[in-house]
């Protein structure tokens, strides 16, 4: 006779019901966790846009006390070291913008106005707290005098006419470029360019000889020519080898003078050879 095994209904009943509290314990934990990590997050949240606020409210409050309080008001003007540029000038320049604040001032613009000036190539304008501007230039400096549409004018290394020489102001002791063509600013300024370059290779290789010069004519693209203090013989160099039988002359002059008095011109410009034309004499 085969035996079974009757289980009742609720035999299971005193374990599933335990694990049903569990899992309902375990999701109730989930749940606050969740919850805790949402308030935290709207916490941090809020704390962040609290101390943006403030900040932004802050910085707010400071630029406007920055740009309008009295005491950041100018009043006071700083210049570089100047050789060649007259301050009191430059000084107008900027004297105009006193009391205005400084945070307001435009200093791109004020750096322009001076640049404005001949003298000037280059300005850069710094705040210095709490009432001041310092102004740091960079002068044109005199390379040379040069003859535009008649009036002599102090010149730079760029070819850029400064100041008309005259009765006033610094003295400078330099030849004279003439030949200058006044309808092409361009062409002019290359002109200038290579007469400045002429003056610093003389200086370096032939101290004094500028000082016997006393005009350096840049009207032909093919040659320089020298005329000297005391007239006599033009010299003619290379446009650009300026060295070119220049030595070899200067050793040779006075002998060319004794024994041929002075020449129209002498031309250093070929290779190895010295041409000397001999003055023409007219008879009437």
């Amino acid at each position: 006779m085969e035996m079974r095994r009757v289980e009742r209904p609720d035999m299971h009943d005193g374990l599933d019901e335990p694990l049903r509290i569990l899992r309902r314990g375990q999701e109730h934990r989930a749940f606050r966790n969740r919850r805790r990590g949402v308030v935290r997050r709207r916490l941090i949240a809020a704390a962040l846009l609290a101390i943006a606020s403030a900040v932004g409210g802050g910085a707010y409050f400071a630029r406007h006390y920055a740009t309008h309080a009295a005491r950041f008001r100018l009043r006071r003007i700083g210049f570089s070291t100047l050789r060649y540029a007259p301050e009191p000038e430059l000084r107008r320049v900027v004297a105009r913008y006193a009391g205005t604040n400084i945070f307001r001032l435009d200093l791109g613009r004020a750096g322009r106005d001076l640049e404005a000036k001949r003298w000037v190539k280059r300005a850069i304008v710094r705040r210095v707290l709490p009432d001041g501007l310092f102004c740091a230039i960079e002068e044109r400096r005199p390379r040379g005098l040069a003859l535009i549409r008649d009036r002599v004018w102090l010149v730079d290394e760029e070819g850029v006419a400064i100041d008309p020489y005259g009765d006033t102001g610094p003295r400078f002791s330099f030849p004279i470029f003439v030949g200058l063509v006044d309808r092409d600013a361009d062409r002019q300024r290359r002109q200038v360019e290579r007469g400045v370059r002429l003056l610093e290779w003389l200086e370096a290789s032939h101290p004094g000889l500028s000082a016997e010069i006393s005009e350096i004519d840049l009207s032909r693209d093919d040659r320089i020519e020298l005329r000297m203090n005391d007239g006599g013989t033009v010299v003619r160099l290379h446009p650009t080898d300026f060295g070119n039988n220049l030595d070899r002359y200067l050793t040779m002059r006075d002998y060319l003078a004794t024994d041929f008095g002075d020449g129209e011109y002498v031309d250093l410009r070929f290779r190895d050879r010295i041409a000397f034309r001999p003055a023409v004499t007219r008879e009437n």
